[in-house]
This record gives structure tokens, C-alpha cells and sequence, in this order.
């Protein structure tokens, strides 16, 4: 028997709340160190983990968790492959997985590209949420997580992209 809070949340599992919120700590953490570092520091190049520049860090982070994002479409309403449906969700997680590794890629040149690597996966993010919920892919509790960490996750990129434009 399901306890009350389980109907409550639609069937979201606590793990899945605390791996969704955890998930969006390194989109915080690098947005936050970058704007550190322009605001107070040196500069934007002067931003960087471990010897990493922190710019490249945020989009290959958000390059992967578009493209596991993507992955999550595939045989998500058990549509038939053959229908018009079923192939509209492939193609869509293809386009979106596509596009994460575009932006990974254009990230390694310079810093417009950067800036337009993080265009690119905020228009990732949100084609997710358009063409998510009209397909019905996902029930109200779980759609209201995902409007929630999305939220976090494109203010984050908008963030970066200003920092991007403002050290440029």
C-alpha cells in the first residue's frame, strides 16, 4: 500500500527530489564562482576550478545533463517506434542530444562561442519543456519539479551569458 506522501507527490520518489535539486548545485556553484570572479577578481578567465576554466566546466556539465535529459525521452509513453508520435520523440532527443554536444564543442574556441554554446543549451532546455508537456510525457507533480529545476537551470545560463557579454 502507497503511504499518503507518495500520493501526494505523484509517485516522485524523495531520491528523485534530491538528485533533481542536487543536480542544479554545480549550474549554482560555477555560475556563482564566474560572477565572483568578473565582480570581484580578476575577470572571467581568471574563474576556474582545479586548473579548469569554469566557463567550459558549466556547458560540458549542462551538455551532459541535456543530453541524459534527451535520453530520458526514449520510450518515455510507450508510444510505438512506427507511429508518428514514438518518431517525433526520437528525433527530438537526437536533436536535443545533437545539440548538447554542438555547444560542448563550440565552448572549446573562444569566448563568443562560449556565449553562444550557452544560447544553444538554453534553447535545448526549453524545447524539453515545450515539447514535453503538450505530448502529456509527464504527470503534474513531476512536471512541476521539472518547471522548477529548469527555472534554476536557464537562470543560471542567463547569468552566465551576461557574464560572458559583460568580460568580452
Amino acid at each position: 500500500m502507497k503511504s499518503s506522501k507518495s500520493r501526494e507527490t505523484g509517485n516522485l520518489s524523495d531520491t528523485m527530489m534530491i538528485l533533481g535539486y542536487g543536480g542544479t548545485l554545480p549550474f549554482i556553484f560555477l555560475s556563482l564562482l564566474m560572477a565572483e570572479a568578473v565582480i570581484f577578481g580578476a575577470g572571467l578567465q581568471s574563474a576556474a576550478i582545479f586548473g579548469l576554466y569554469a566557463p567550459n566546466l558549466f556547458v560540458s556539465y549542462s551538455a551532459i545533463i541535456l543530453s541524459f535529459l534527451s535520453g530520458t525521452l526514449w520510450d518515455r509513453d510507450g508510444s510505438a517506434p512506427e507511429d508518428l508520435k514514438g518518431n517525433m520523440i526520437l528525433l527530438v532527443s537526437n536533436l536535443l542530444a545533437l545539440t548538447a554536444w554542438i555547444a560542448l564543442i563550440l565552448a572549446l574556441f573562444s569566448s563568443l562561442m562560449t556565449l553562444l554554446a550557452v544560447s544553444l543549451l538554453i534553447a535545448g532546455y526549453t524545447t524539453m519543456l515545450l515539447f514535453e508537456r503538450p505530448l502529456r510525457l509527464v504527470y503534474f507533480r513531476y512536471w512541476k519539479l521539472r518547471l522548477h529545476l529548469s527555472a534554476i537551470v536557464v537562470a543560471a545560463h542567463c547569468l552566465v551569458m551576461i557574464l560572458l557579454i559583460q568580460d568580452s
